[in-house]
């Protein structure tokens, strides 16, 4: 069976779906050999890799409050504090080389817009650079350098992904945004979240080029930050992958 990698979008809570594919693809009995990831896919994949009991983290993520975040202003709207002590709880281990398998988190350079892809060192503050979406969390500082959130240097991490996968193995994207319905948006911060998710979007199409396979899960209506929605978005996940199955196996043994 050829080796199996995966590329992990962002989206904030919509991330839990990633949680659903990866618990499927274990039940299935099919092994992960490396993945790449972007803002809360980073953080499923770190979670994951690191040996993490995915179904309760995310029974334990659905019970945040929604304004868990809220700290006022400061470089961004909400608390990149409050951002890392959950990151630090998620992670079971610290650095990337304690980790099972090969992860590649990706993060964006602030003074240059440049995407860097992080797979040595310190994995949690890593990850929340990964996770701080520019204007609504603080950018976070690693060796001097200001980071913000991967996706905005690419959505899906396909590339990564690919890198690690070399010639042999098979790319599986994980898409945990187009599959799903986007309420109205009537604050600030909602247009201004509009806005920039549309104009990822737009480039998603051809980063996904890249993968052998897409799994885009039915994910209802949008909840980017409400922690309710998680369990759902977590199905989600769990459905797209045994739907999946049959045509990701047939890649795997080609």
């Amino acid at each position: 069976m050829k080796p199996l990698f995966l590329a992990l979008s962002g989206g904030g809570a919509h991330a839990a779906c990633h949680a659903g594919v990866l618990l499927e693809l274990d039940r299935a009995g099919i092994p992960v050999a490396g993945l790449a990831g972007v803002s809360g896919g980073a953080l499923v994949a770190a979670a994951w890799a690191g040996g993490a009991d995915l179904e309760k983290l995310v029974d334990q993520a659905s019970r945040l409050h929604p304004w868990f975040w809220v700290r006022g202003w400061g470089g961004g709207l909400l608390s990149g504090t409050k951002l890392g002590a959950m990151i630090d709880e998620f992670l079971p281990v610290a650095t990337f080389e304690d980790l099972r398998v090969p992860v590649a988190v990706v993060a964006t350079e602030v003074d240059t817009g440049e995407k860097v892809v992080f797979r040595s060192g310190p994995l949690r503050d890593t990850v929340r650079a990964s996770c701080s979406f520019p204007g609504v969390f603080p950018p976070m500082i690693l060796d001097g350098r200001r980071f913000y959130d991967g996706g905005v240097a690419e959505v899906i991490p396909v590339r990564p992904a690919r890198e690690l996968a070399g010639e042999t193995g098979v790319v599986l994207a994980l898409d945990c945004n187009s599959g799903t319905k986007w309420p109205g948006a009537g604050s600030f911060v909602a247009v201004a979240l509009r806005a920039g998710l549309t104009l990822l979007r737009g480039r998603t199409r051809g980063e996904l080029l890249g993968a052998d396979l897409v799994i885009a899960p039915k994910m209802g209506e949008s909840g980017w930050m409400q922690p309710r929605r998680i369990p759902r978005f977590f199905e989600a996940g769990r459905e797209a992958a045994r739907d999946a199955l049959p045509e990701l196996k047939q890649l795997l043994e080609a």
